[in-house]
């Protein structure tokens, strides 16, 4: 197997975590979450999403969690699902933007109430509003390999999506595994083509653990050739569109993984974990981590 010498994770816990917990976060706790991520390593955070708050009442906090945090050394992002998001998401001061849209008709309906092209004919001029307030921005493709509704949608339409946000003008591109049903042989034949298809787009990876193959793929995915990966602390997270989306993979356990096979992550893991304890408090359960679960019953932590 060859392994690059570092992988870049993008922390989505603020956001993609806490958006389908049963609570709702303090915004202080959001805000002292944050702070120690960005102790911990961590340069890309996902901190929130500004979509009406009707929707996602666990984010309604958007702008004063950003506004407390734009500050720290890292670059945080929001996810925007539209126009009104977007504005919000400007005058609270964010680095950056994630664009969301759906491979799928159906989810994209549940999700955001337009279809795929729909989705694609309103990021277009968003991304030139994105450029010309010289925001960095991706975009997040859900449902990438799978849907609850539709099933697999195939290779090729995920070719001719990717080809029209290439057009669009996104240069990072995340294919998300919203419900965890892609397997390891699927993600490097898909990621294969996509990164010989299309050289000059930074692809990202976002997976869910829903049937535990969130590991697995992640290594199929750098055997492809993909560098960055999105993981959420504690393994939380989860779609309120898309029923049976458990969790994302595990920073802890994706951390520790890459660090045994001598790939730099950049991330301190005793920080990590003492992060992950303080988590574990503010939301009053266990966390979904191997790592975490091992460090709580040995009561140490591996540096």
């Amino acid at each position: 197997m060859e392994m690059p010498k570092e992988i870049k994770i993008i922390e989505v816990g603020p956001r993609d975590g806490l958006q389908n917990e049963a609570m709702f976060l303090d915004t202080k706790k959001k805000i002292t979450l944050i702070h120690n991520l960005v102790e911990s390593g961590f340069k890309e955070i996902e901190a929130t999403s500004f979509v009406n708050p009707k929707w996602i009442p666990n984010l309604a906090d958007a702008e004063k969690v950003i506004q407390e945090v734009r500050d720290l050394p890292a670059t945080f992002f929001a996810l925007v699902p539209n126009e009104r998001g977007y504005e919000r998401a400007v005058n609270s001061g964010v680095d950056g933007i994630t664009f969301v849209l759906s491979a799928t008709d159906s989810h994209s309906k549940r999700n955001l109430n337009s279809t795929t092209e729909e989705s694609l004919k309103q990021l277009a001029p968003l991304v030139q509003r994105t450029k010309k307030d010289q925001l960095q921005y991706r975009a997040s493709l859900s449902t990438a390999f799978g849907c609850p509704f539709e099933g697999n949608p195939g290779k090729d339409k995920i070719v001719n999506i990717v080809k029209e946000l290439k057009n669009i003008g996104f240069k990072r591109i995340s294919l998300c595994d919203t419900i965890g049903v892609a397997n390891p042989l699927q993600v490097f034949t898909w990621m294969t083509q996509l990164k010989e298809t299309f050289s000059d787009i930074e692809f990202e990876l976002h997976f869910h653990d829903t049937y535990g193959r969130g590991l697995s793929n992640v290594l199929a995915g750098i055997q492809a050739g993909v560098s960055s990966f999105d993981s959420s602390i504690g393994g939380l997270g989860g779609c309120p569109y898309a029923p049976g989306a458990s969790g994302n993979i595990s920073t802890e356990d994706l951390v520790s993984l890459l660090s045994e096979m001598k790939i730099d992550t950049g991330i301190n893991q005793t920080k990590m974990l003492e992060t992950s304890n303080i988590l574990c408090h503010h939301i009053g359960k266990d966390l979904d981590s191997r790592i975490w679960k091992v460090n709580k019953s040995s009561s140490t932590i591996k540096a």
